[in-house]
Parts: C-alpha cells; sequence; structure tokens
C-alpha cells in the first residue's frame, strides 16, 4: 500500500511505495492535499490491478489519463547502459550481455517490442530457460540484472511497476553454495600437459603459481612483469587491491619465452591482447568453457557436458539432459591450490593471505606487512608442475 507524507524542504506532497521488496519514493508535485490523495488512489489502483492480474495499457491510461511509454525496449536499455558507463569494466559487459541476450530471445528490434509492453510472464519464462540451461545462480544473476534496469525505468516514470518477478516467485532463492576444490599435484601435472596452447600454458600456470583470478591474469599488461625484480605487480579488478607475487622460475622463464616471441610491444599493452579484449567484452563464460572442454576434458577430470548454447530445452542429441549442473571443478580451483600449498608448505597465513590478495576483514587482522624475502620463499617452496 502507498503512503502520502511532507517531505523536510518542500512544499509538496510525496507518495512512498514498496515495490518487489524495495522503497519507491516521488513527489505528487502538488502541494494541495486534496490533489495528491487522488494521485495516491490512482497509484493504489493500479497497484490492486497488478496484484490481480488485470493490469493493461488501457487502464493505466485510463487511470493515469496518458499514455505510458512508448518507448522501445531496446531504446531504453541503451537510455540505461549510457548511464551506467561509470561501472567497472567487468560489471558493464555483464549488464550489456543478459539485456542483449533479453532482446534476442524476445526478438527485439528498435522498433518493438515496447517497454509498456514487456509482460511479468515474458521475463519469467526468459529467466526459467536460463534456469534450465544453466544453473540457478545464473538465472538469479539474470534476475538481478533485468529488475535492475526495470527498476530504473519505474524510477524514471517510464514504466508504472517493473515486470520482473521475485527471486521467491521464481524459486531462487535456495541455491546450495558450490564447494570449489583443489588439485592434486598429478591432476596439476596432467592439466598443464593437456593445455593445448601457450595462452592456456601460461594461465594454468600463472593461476598456480601467483593465485591471480582468471580475469586479472587475461588482462595482465606487460608493464606488470618485472623480469630483472622476478615480479608480478597488479592491481585486482574485484577488490582494488595492489599485489605483488614474486616469479616462479618456470613462469619467469614462460612468460620471457612469450615477450620473445611477442616481439617489439609496449608496456601498456596486455601480454595476451586479443583474449583481453574479448574479456572486457563478453566477460569470462566464454574463457571458462574453453577451460572445461580444451583442458579438463582432456585431462580426463570432468565428462562432457551441454552449454547453453547446445541446448534446446533441456536437450542434446535426442537426449534430455535437464539443467546443467555446475561443476566443483574450475579455473578458480587454481586460487584454491595456491593457497591451500602456501600453507602446506610452510606459509603462514599472513604470507598466503598477502600473495592471493585476499580482502576479507577476517583476514586483514591476521597480518599488517610481510617481508619480500618471506613472500620468495614461500613461492620457492612450490611443487613445480612442468616436469
Amino acid at each position: 500500500m502507498a503512503w502520502l507524507y511532507k517531505r523536510s524542504g518542500s512544499e509538496n506532497w510525496w507518495i512512498g511505495y514498496r515495490l518487489n521488496g524495495r522503497q519507491i519514493l516521488r513527489s505528487t508535485k502538488t502541494g494541495d492535499r486534496a490533489a495528491a490523495e487522488r494521485e495516491l488512489a490512482k497509484l493504489d489502483a493500479v497497484a490492486q490491478a497488478h496484484r490481480t492480474g488485470t493490469l493493461t495499457e488501457e487502464f493505466i491510461a485510463l487511470i493515469t489519463r496518458k499514455e505510458s511509454s512508448g518507448v522501445s525496449l531496446r531504446a531504453a536499455i541503451r537510455q540505461w547502459l549510457a548511464e551506467c558507463k561509470d561501472l567497472s569494466k567487468r560489471t558493464l559487459p555483464g549488464y550489456r550481455g543478459v539485456t542483449e541476450e533479453f532482446c534476442r530471445y524476445l526478438n527485439a528490434t528498435d522498433a518493438a517490442p515496447l517497454l509498456r509492453d514487456i509482460r511479468q510472464e515474458t521475463v519469467g519464462a526468459f529467466i526459467r530457460e536460463k534456469r534450465a540451461a544453466t544453473s540457478t545462480a545464473t538465472a538469479n544473476a539474470n534476475r538481478r540484472i533485468l529488475s535492475g534496469f526495470f527498476n530504473y525505468c519505474v524510477d524514471n516514470q517510464a514504466l508504472p511497476f517493473s515486470p520482473v518477478p521475485s527471486a521467491r516467485a521464481m524459486k531462487l532463492t535456495k541455491e546450495s553454495k558450490l564447494i570449489r576444490r583443489t588439485f592434486t599435484l598429478v591432476e596439476l601435472k596432467t592439466i598443464f600437459d593437456k593445455c593445448p596452447s601457450d595462452f592456456w600454458r601460461y594461465m594454468v600456470m600463472a593461476g598456480y603459481f601467483t593465485g591471480q583470478r582468471l580475469g586479472d591474469l587475461i588482462c595482465l599488461p606487460w608493464a606488470a612483469v618485472d623480469l630483472e625484480r622476478g615480479q608480478l605487480r597488479l592491481k585486482q579488478h574485484k577488490t582494488g587491491k595492489a599485489v605483488t607475487v614474486p616469479l616462479s622460475d618456470n613462469l619467469a622463464a614462460l612468460i620471457l619465452g612469450l615477450k620473445r616471441k611477442a616481439g617489439a610491444v609496449k608496456t601498456s599493452d596486455a601480454i595476451w591482447p586479443e583474449q583481453c579484449r574479448r574479456y572486457q567484452q563478453y566477460g569470462s563464460s566464454s574463457f571458462s568453457r574453453e577451460f572445461f572442454d580444451e583442458v579438463l576434458l582432456p585431462a580426463g577430470l570432468v565428462t562432457a557436458r551441454a552449454w547453453p548454447s547446445d541446448q534446446r530445452n533441456g536437450q542434446r542429441g535426442g537426449e534430455r539432459t535437464g539443467r546443467r549442473k555446475a561443476s566443483e571443478i574450475s579455473f578458480h580451483c587454481l586460487r584454491h591450490t595456491f593457497v591451500s600449498l602456501l600453507k602446506i608448505t610452510g606459509a603462514s597465513q599472513a604470507t598466503a593471505k598477502e600473495l592471493a590478495g585476499h580482502s576479507s576483514d577476517q583476514i586483514s587482522d591476521l597480518y599488517t606487512h610481510v617481508d619480500e624475502a618471506e613472500l620468495s620463499r614461500a613461492i620457492k617452496r612450490l611443487p613445480d608442475i612442468a616436469k
């Protein structure tokens, strides 16, 4: 139920209401209480129609005495993304990818469908299809991004209500958290041996010997590598934390070989420019698939599975596959392995935290600074995986 109130410093009455658990406040643009109450009554009528499933464009026009937004879905999304341009290079591609996939699902053009024609059942069907093809966590991430877009439209009075179903209604609130495991040394050697390219040999060795995240390693610039001092220095995208990791001899030799092969390069260039551009534009999904299909599968650590692009209504090759089950093995397991082996080989909690760049308050309380020599000793104690 909506309510009227006076805001300090404003002569106008304001309306407050809750939408999908979120509080919305907007001005009635009038100081006349009777006029404000009429606006409140309109909103209550629309809310009632929404609850009973009888909300239509004609009803909205009748109640508000004006046509709701005639802007197309694609135009509204472009405007939203333009206002999101200051988000991180990892977040914005995710927003763009989900909204573009939603538009493809609807066969949207620049002219149709109109924003006002998007219904809750349409959004719900899209999210259910995502859940069937991927996982509950992925479907919920899609729902949150679409919810952010449609709430933006509501805030800007382009829509009366968001058509995004709640997580509870979609039964997306009970996803169990997957526990990633560490690799054994035998598995690590097999994975490195099965890497099909210089790129994946670099990724696996760097992931194992530095513990850094997939995106940071893909987009690592030459400037981050100091071969003379034997150090890797970067600022983590996720936490913003500056990290310095001593280079193992094998990793230093691998990167030196890549530099010689690349020839003349600028220090600002990414070591892997093509892959970096792809990551910044589309995110990590394609790399996760490649690691699964081209590294883990040949290594015999996983079994083949259908990815979203291969599935149609949960089917592949005439057999029903159902929802894809998330694997406990992924590239991120290299980070878990790095931290675990550091501790097994004698490194302190503080040293492991410093090298991995963990940023949680719990772990931050454990240290203030770790000597560079101790960091180097910790890296040197890690077992070799390239022999």
